[in-house]
């Protein structure tokens, strides 16, 4: 339970990221009457943005943790 205490930022960041995945996937794309394809772009780079932030996080929590051992 400490583990998960100590990471819950880096767990929420990615849970974040995976949400804007899955909610990229489940609204789908398509190509209107007008030869136009709609799709929600947003959430790829959402996903990315919470993922690298998650990666830092995951980063900065390890050597926090390593220094005050």
């Amino acid at each position: 339970m400490k583990l998960i205490n100590r990471y819950r930022v880096t767990i929420l960041l990615s849970f974040f990221g995976w949400g804007c995945l899955a909610v990229y996937t489940y609204k789908g794309s398509y190509v209107d009457d007008n030869g136009v394809l709609i799709e929600s772009f947003g959430f790829i780079p959402l996903y990315w943005l919470f993922q690298l932030l998650a990666l830092v996080s995951l980063i900065y929590t390890a050597l926090k943790h390593r220094k005050t051992r």
